[in-house]
Formats: structure tokens, sequence, C-alpha cells
């Protein structure tokens, strides 16, 4: 194989990895860092912002221990971690999807939005309150850093194969 022909190959492959395999990486690093954030109890831009605490961990609040699926205390509640509620189901609806102009990340959970950025929210749909915002999914200059490594170690790996 002549180099004309090398260079046309790798070149192709080179398309057909950013086309096909790159918008998976960018979707799949984008989930696991968001999902961090549940873990972490805060979130990483370029270092980590920890969340404001919550009342169901403070013993002197009247929400101590309080269970959003029972209304009752739970002691549970008391030491579990923020946003993930008894189910993890804001954090298990980050999803994405590829799309012809790149990656769609989002959660479509309806009170993902309130908890992302704060707000007016309602307490068992009733006594309205301001919701502090305890972000989870923002750009992120940390989640950059491990798209860009994660592509440029697999073109390698692709055109080391060639």
């Amino acid at each position: 194989m002549n180099l004309t022909e090398q260079f046309r190959k790798r070149k192709e492959e080179l398309n057909n990895f950013l086309k096909t395999d790159a918008p998976l990486i960018v979707g799949r690093e984008a989930v696991n860092h968001y999902q961090e954030s549940f873990a972490n109890e805060g979130f990483t831009d370029e270092k980590l912002t920890k969340w404001k605490d919550v009342q169901r961990r403070n013993p002197f609040s009247k929400w101590h221990g309080h269970s959003g699926q029972t209304g009752k205390f739970s002691n549970a509640r008391t030491t579990a971690n923020i946003l993930t509620g008894e189910t993890g189901d804001l954090m298990d609806a980050i999803r994405f999807d590829t799309t012809p102009k790149g990656v769609q990340v989002y959660n479509n959970k309806k009170y993902a939005r309130v908890h992302n950025f704060g707000g007016m929210a309602k307490i068992y749909g009733k006594k309205p309150f301001m919701m502090t915002p305890r972000p989870f999914m923002l750009p992120s200059s940390v989640l950059n850093h491990k798209i860009r490594e994660k592509i440029i170690q697999k073109m390698k790996e692709r055109l080391n194969t060639i």
C-alpha cells in the first residue's frame, strides 16, 4: 500500500470515528460526569463546588429525617446524599441522544430544572418556597477535558491499528 492510499485510509477511518464513535464517547462521558455530581454532592466545573446542605440532615430542623416518599420521619434520610431521594430517579434520568449536529444531554424529570437552577417550587404541590440551586448539569471545563482526552486516546488507538 502506497503513502497516498495509507493517508486516504486513515482519513476515512478518522471521519468514520468522528461520525459514529465520537458522539457516543461525548454522551457517555457527559452522563457519567453529571451523575458524579450526585455522589460528590456538588458540581465540578473547574473544581468541585459542594451543594448547600439539606434541612433533613439538620437535627434541629423541623424537616430532620423527612421522607419525601412517605412524609414521615426516616432515619435513613438523616444521612442520605443530597438530591438522591429514595429512588435515585433524578440521577438515573440523565440521558443523551446523538443528533445530526452532535449530542444532546438531557433530564426529562419535571423537577430537574428547579433543582439544577433553583427557583420557585411547592412542598407537596401546595406551599411555595424558593428552591436552592444545586447544579448537576452545566458546562464544565473538567468534562470538556475528559472528553478531549478520551477522543484523542481512541483516535490514536484507531490509527495505530491501520
